[in-house]
């Protein structure tokens, strides 16, 4: 059930990039978006190592463990929710040039995190291991990300195909379900096939695939007001079952342990995030009444 609520997420968040719409957001999206990674990731990693003398898995590490445990906490909390922002707008109804810019930093920023945690990984991976940094890493990360955004629009292409077939809408959308429920299925299939033999694992990004292919749907097809029907009306049942299991799954006992350390960094984490999009807010002009609520 993640995997399927997860494919139709990522579906949902690659059709709220609309490019007719976002042109002249374009400019706040990039410096917000800016704002918030270095804002986020620069104040995260120095409250973590700062607070890893009160963590008990940190207290009896070495300064260099705690440097690359602190850098990929920092990598994390850039980390954002689009399923929580679309389901917040899609409640709401919210429309206009906040909401446009606000979704916008939003979805990049899933493929902004992706790249950062992949190199503060290898960053952290060169600190405890006494080694430099593998060039073959970046090379293949990037080579992973360009393979998932190809096969992003590959899909694009077949759920071109699909809603080009005269059929019913409920089989169109279960189809289109299942085909992101298969991206997930088989990046795991293929970490593993990789891994067993080649020696090297191959991760592709299926939330990156679907929102390419999504993406390439609401804007380089015929069949956007299509794609946008059917992600409205599947939506809810969607949201519902996602975040049921998501509030089932919070492990209550263990955050009874480490609650005040949570605490603190989420006073940090909403801080930074304050920072960081009202100083990018303000270097692209936006207005000062949004800067200061977003």
């Amino acid at each position: 059930m993640d995997e399927i609520s997860l494919g139709f997420i990522a579906f949902a968040a690659g059709s709220e990039l609309y490019l007719k719409d976002l042109r002249d957001r374009l400019k706040g999206i990039a410096w917000v978006t800016t704002g918030l990674v270095l804002s986020t990731s620069i104040f995260g990693t120095l409250a973590f190592f700062f607070l890893t003398d009160l963590i008990p898995f940190t207290q009896n590490m070495s300064v260099t463990s705690r440097i690359a445990i602190s850098i990929l906490a920092g990598a994390i909390l850039v980390a954002r929710s689009p399923s929580s922002a679309i389901a917040i707008v899609n409640e709401l109804r919210a429309k206009g040039p906040f909401t446009q810019t606000i979704l916008g930093v939003t979805v990049i920023m899933d493929v902004v995190v992706i790249i950062l945690f992949a190199f503060n990984s290898e960053i952290a991976d060169a600190l405890l291991t006494n080694i430099s940094l593998n060039a073959g890493f970046v090379l293949l990360l990037f080579g992973e990300l360009a393979l998932s955004i190809f096969l992003g629009y590959l899909l694009g292409k077949l759920i071109q195909l699909l809603l080009s077939i005269k059929i019913r809408r409920v089989s169109k959308a279960i189809i289109t379900l299942m085909l992101g429920y298969s991206v997930f299925i088989s990046s795991t299939f293929l970490r593993h096939f990789s891994h067993n033999q080649l020696g090297t694992e191959l991760l592709l990004e299926p939330l990156l695939i679907c929102m390419v292919a999504s993406f390439f749907v609401i804007n380089w097809t015929p069949h956007r007001d299509q794609m946008l029907e059917i992600l409205h009306k599947t939506g809810p049942t969607i949201y519902i079952l996602f975040f049921t299991l998501t509030g089932a799954s919070l492990a209550l006992d263990v955050l009874s342990k480490t609650w005040q350390i949570a605490l603190a960094l989420f006073f940090i984490r909403l801080v930074s995030v304050f920072i960081g999009s009202f100083t990018g807010g303000t270097i692209a002009g936006e207005p000062m009444k949004n800067n200061a609520v977003s």
